[in-house]
């Protein structure tokens, strides 16, 4: 998942630092709804230490269960999908489901690295465009984390436009 869009009113504060934005706030609320309705659950999450990441999954967990553990790094933070993969590598066995909560480019180039079916419309679309607080759902069959490969397939790609499209 891509944080939520960040605000920009405060233009001399260091990127790091920067909070969400209304919009942002929203979509991420948009996409947490999603994640209830569907039933997701998530064992183990993933962050980079930067503000809006973090503000993301603050509102995430005003609804979704709690996972197990969650582990904010500033490793990740503007940290290429090599890393993060490096990363996720070394998530425990015991975990069945990883939610990452990272940022533009590192999110779509993670996704391309560790997914082979680049034909279906999911892939078509995060690959025009990764918009913030979209989540892409990725299907590995493996039974530990240090398997990770290129193999999973990409299950579904949401994006807050599309839940906004259905409530029309």
């Amino acid at each position: 998942m891509r944080h939520a869009k960040s605000s920009w009113d405060y233009p001399n504060l260091d990127d790091h630092e920067r909070p969400l934005s209304k919009r942002g706030k929203k979509n991420a609320k948009m996409i947490c709804e999603f994640f209830v309705k569907k039933k997701y659950k998530f064992d183990y999450i993933l962050l980079s230490s930067s503000k809006r990441t973090k503000k993301t999954l603050k509102i995430l967990l005003k609804k979704i269960e709690k996972p197990k553990k969650i582990i904010s790094s500033k490793k990740l933070y503007l940290s290429s999908e090599d890393k993060i993969i490096d990363i996720i590598k070394k998530t425990p066995k015991k975990f069945k489901s990883v939610l990452l909560i990272n940022h533009e480019p590192a999110v779509r180039n993670l996704v391309r690295s560790l997914t082979k079916n680049h034909n279906n419309n999911h892939f078509k679309l995060l690959n025009y465009k990764f918009p913030t607080a979209a989540f892409a759902k990725i299907h590995f069959n493996f039974n530990n984390w240090s398997q990770l490969d290129e193999n999973g397939l990409i299950k579904e790609f949401m994006r807050p436009k599309d839940l906004q499209d259905s409530k029309e």
